[in-house]
């Protein structure tokens, strides 16, 4: 991803109430394979499924310090400006950036989570607005499993795996293993042993 030199630009996207969102894959298995994640005007398209389980992680460790939000938030913060286009933000993301929660409380106003992804600060303002969002990323993370392809490091794992399960299965593990449409022969159990019958007194002989 490119960078302009000599400049940053940083995202505040405010949250109030249940927020509109929508998940989805585009070109699921492939090198440009990516999950969207879209939360009213703002869209991430998130590369790899690394980074997607950082955003996940992010989200729910705010879990503890939303409680502290209030249930619900003042609308008026987001209110449309007059003469001004509501702006719209983008960003691409891959390898994990930094991301995390932190609980803002300052006196005679009511609580505020910052939840920070990238170059994107999210204010959330309330109950609503948060578990909205976190159900977002939730559900990007589960899809990024079936969207981003195992990399070459994950396959040759997976393969070292199979490969020191059969070099270090118990002996005869194969053999006692069923094969399918073959009946298996009837193992012969060894009859019990009889008892011996009771030993009878000896005769008395006369001498």
């Amino acid at each position: 991803m490119s960078r302009n030199g000599g400049q940053a630009i940083k995202v505040v996207v405010s949250l109030v109430g249940p927020q509109e969102t929508s998940v989805q894959a585009h070109r699921p298995g492939t090198d440009g394979a990516a999950v969207s994640v879209r939360v009213g005007g703002s869209l991430i398209y998130i590369h790899d499924a690394e980074t997607a389980a950082t955003f996940r992680r992010a989200w729910e460790s705010g879990v503890r310090q939303a409680r502290s939000l209030p249930v619900q938030g003042d609308l008026t913060r987001v209110m449309p400006v007059s003469g001004l286009a509501e702006p719209a933000v983008m960003m691409e993301a891959a390898e994990s950036p930094p991301a995390g929660a932190r609980m803002e409380r300052r006196p005679g106003h009511p609580s505020r989570l910052w939840m920070t992804l990238g170059r994107i600060g999210f204010d959330v303002h309330d109950h609503a607005a948060f578990h909205s969002t976190l159900a977002a990323f939730r559900r990007a993370d589960r899809l990024a499993a079936k969207v981003f392809p195992p990399t070459p490091e994950q396959r040759a794992c997976e393969q070292a795996a199979r490969t020191a399960g059969r070099l270090f299965a118990p002996p005869g593990a194969a053999a006692d293993r069923p094969t399918a449409g073959r009946p298996t022969a009837a193992v012969a159990r060894p009859a019990a042993a009889r008892p011996l019958p009771r030993a009878r007194p000896a005769i008395g002989r006369a001498v």
